[in-house]
């Protein structure tokens, strides 16, 4: 087989392409195919005027056999390409964008937020960031990073609003059976946790229109609603909160009441300096949200149970 890969920058405005080279054939024989390797290299100069420029290097990777014309390629992807930025990190960089990454939810460490976002996921019809059902979460960044300006933390008023002395909306509204954890966090209380999440266009909060929200409600009311309770020592328990209607599960979003240190600690600087940040991720980009844990659990019926060993 043989092999043709180009790196081409398509903005000659604002980048130049080098001359490419390999130090070995680019043609893999029957015998042992595993035991050739070639190494390209090709030198890109990039001239970014501002911080929001990004570049596009397409990369086409296309294939022949000795028994094909080698103009008529077999196979070819363009899912190669690399977008280089100025815009996620201080330090510009490059992906692999059209690579969709998986956020996996720390569970050991924040169960009953992966349980809340998992219930939601799998049971409303949106399932925002379900790879399963094809609807990937598309990623709302930071205001200062942000093309149409939306800061996240407006979504987050929407379905989270503030009291008006400055504290969360579940110390005055949450299910009063919500447990805080002050032996992890002394100043510890109960907080509102959302799923869609607020950095992104599939939250309640994020409006539609020329903003591009894909859910948009008025209020959290709107969306299901539920509380997170310690029963014991080490297990924890998700409940519908009984004191409103049951949901319908024709909902678009969640809100729960829950622990504050549980909620910052279940995204935090792990998805934003971690997730985010490694893969690069701009305005609009998909990603999945998984949680293997939940796996083994069936949320076709209209009461779902499940049970979650922690390990």
């Amino acid at each position: 087989m043989t092999l043709d890969v180009r790196f081409d920058c398509m903005m000659p405005d604002r980048c130049s392409n080098g001359p490419q080279s390999w130090d070995g054939a680019l043609e893999w024989l029957g015998a042992d195919p595993f035991s050739h390797t070639a190494v390209g290299k090709n030198d890109h100069t990039w001239n970014a005027v501002n911080k929001s420029d990004t570049l596009d290097l397409s990369t086409k990777i296309s294939a022949y056999s000795p028994v094909t014309n080698p103009v008529a390629s077999r196979w070819e992807t363009a899912d190669a390409q690399i977008r280089c930025d100025k815009i996620s990190s201080a330090t510009p960089g490059c992906a692999f964008h059209k690579y969709v990454p998986t956020w996996v939810m720390n569970f050991k460490k924040t169960p009953q937020a992966v349980a809340h976002a998992w219930l939601i996921q799998s049971k409303l019809s949106n399932h925002p960031g379900s790879r399963s059902a094809n609807k990937p979460m598309f990623f709302l960044p930071s205001a200062d990073k942000n093309a149409p300006g939306r800061d996240p933390n407006k979504n987050r008023d929407v379905i989270c609003p503030k009291n008006s002395d400055g504290t969360s909306w579940a110390s005055k509204y949450g299910n009063p059976r919500t447990t805080a954890v002050p032996e992890i966090s002394a100043s510890d209380k109960p907080s509102c946790d959302e799923f869609a999440y607020a950095s992104s266009y599939n939250s309640g909060g994020m409006p539609g229109g020329v903003v591009g929200g894909m859910n948009p409600v008025a209020s959290g009311d709107a969306c299901v609603q539920a509380y997170a309770t310690r029963v014991t020592q080490g297990e924890w328990r998700l409940y519908d909160d009984e004191r409103l209607a049951g949901p319908t599960w024709n909902e678009v979003c969640g809100r729960s009441s829950m622990s504050g240190w549980i909620n910052s600690t279940s995204m935090g600087g792990a998805f934003s300096s971690g997730f985010s940040g490694k893969y690069r991720l701009l305005d609009k980009d998909p990603y999945w949200v998984s949680f293997p844990e939940f796996g083994h659990c069936d949320a076709s019926k209209a009461t779902v149970t499940c049970t979650v060993p922690k390990a």
